[in-house]
C-alpha cells in the first residue's frame, strides 16, 4: 500500500505547473457558470440575446456567459395564449375568453417579430425582487431604446400588473388609461366581444307553435371586427333546456347567425336545436347565454 502511495506522488510531481494552473482556470469558469447572474452581482441592467418568446410577457434569453434564463417582464400582465388560462373580468369588465386569447396570441406574434433572436438589454428596477416565485427574473426590456413593456401597453396587448411594486407603475397607468380611452387591443373586449348580443327573439310563431317550431327562433350578433369562435359556449331557457353551439362553429364579424328551435342543417348562418316542442313560452321567459367557461354574460327577457 505504501508503494502505491509513493507512485501516485512520484506521477503527480511528473504534472507540470501549467497543466495545474489550467485545470485550475477551467474549474473556476465553469463554476461560474452554473447561474446566468452571480449573486454577488448587482449590475442594474445586462445585454442578452433573446432565443425564445414563450408568451407575451415572457422570454428565454442567453447570457454573455452562454448561460440561459427566463424573463418576465416587469410591471405588466398579457392575456394567456390558451382559452382555459384566462378568466372573465381578470381584465376589467372584459368576459370573453375567446377575445383575451385572441389578444393573448397577437402580444406573443408581436413579440417574436419584434425581439426574437436579437439583442435586448434587460433592467432591473431596486423596488422589484429580482425573481418572482416562480425563479424568473423581473426586467423591463429595451430594444433599440424602446421600453417594449411600456409599448405592449400603448398597443393595449398588456394590462399593468398593479399588485407588484415598481418605480415605473404610475407612467404605465398612464399609458393603459390611453389605451383603454382609444379602445385599443384587447380593451375593445369590453365593447365588443364581452357578450354576444342577443338582437332578437321571436318567441310565438305563426299559427300553432307545437307544428312552426321553425317560427320560433333567436338572433344573435357579432358586433365586433373579428370573428368569434364559439365553441363551449350554449343558450338555455328558465326550465333547464340546453343548445350547445356546435364545436368550432365561427360567427363573421359583424354578422348574425339564427338558432331555429326545430330541425334543418346547420350552416354559417343559421343553427337548428332539434328540439321536439317548443322552448320559448309565450307569456314569459329568458333567454340566458352562457360562454365557454360557463360565466353567464347575456339575457332577454319577455
Amino acid at each position: 500500500m505504501l508503494l502505491r502511495d509513493n507512485t501516485c506522488m512520484l506521477h503527480l510531481k511528473k504534472i507540470p505547473f501549467l497543466y495545474l494552473l489550467l485545470l485550475l482556470m477551467l474549474c473556476m469558469f465553469f463554476t461560474g457558470c452554473f447561474e446566468s447572474i452571480s449573486s454577488n452581482d448587482e449590475k442594474d441592467s445586462y445585454a442578452v440575446t433573446v432565443i425564445k418568446v414563450i408568451d407575451g410577457d415572457t422570454i428565454k434569453v442567453r447570457f454573455p456567459n452562454q448561460t440561459t434564463d427566463t424573463i418576465r417582464f416587469l410591471g405588466i400582465d398579457c392575456p394567456e395564449t390558451t382559452i382555459e388560462n384566462n378568466t372573465a373580468n381578470e381584465y376589467p369588465g372584459i368576459t370573453s375568453l375567446g377575445c383575451l386569447t385572441s389578444y393573448g396570441n397577437k402580444a406573443k406574434s408581436f413579440v417574436e417579430s419584434l425581439i426574437n433572436n436579437s439583442e435586448i438589454t434587460i433592467q432591473f428596477d431596486e423596488q422589484t425582487e429580482r425573481k418572482d416565485r416562480y425563479g424568473r427574473f423581473l426586467c423591463y426590456v429595451f430594444f433599440d431604446e424602446q421600453d417594449v413593456n411600456n409599448h405592449l401597453l400603448e398597443l393595449g396587448y398588456a394590462r399593468v400588473f398593479t399588485i407588484e411594486s415598481f418605480s415605473k407603475k404610475s407612467a404605465y397607468l398612464e399609458t393603459q388609461q390611453q389605451a383603454i380611452d382609444l379602445s385599443k387591443g384587447v380593451w375593445n373586449c369590453t365593447f365588443s366581444m364581452d357578450q354576444l348580443a342577443i338582437e332578437e327573439v321571436h318567441y310565438n310563431a305563426m299559427g300553432n307553435d307545437e307544428e312552426n317550431l321553425n317560427d320560433e327562433y333567436v338572433v344573435f350578433l357579432n358586433k365586433n371586427e373579428e370573428s368569434m369562435d364559439l365553441t363551449g359556449w350554449s343558450v338555455r331557457d328558465e326550465h333547464g333546456n340546453r343548445f350547445d353551439f356546435p364545436s368550432g362553429f365561427r360567427l363573421a364579424p359583424q354578422s348574425s347567425v339564427t338558432l331555429y328551435t326545430g330541425k334543418g342543417t346547420n350552416v354559417s348562418t343559421a343553427l337548428y336545436w332539434h328540439h321536439e316542442t317548443p322552448v320559448w313560452n309565450n307569456n314569459g321567459d329568458t333567454v340566458f347565454l352562457y360562454n365557454e367557461k360557463n360565466v353567464k354574460v347575456e339575457t332577454f327577457v319577455w
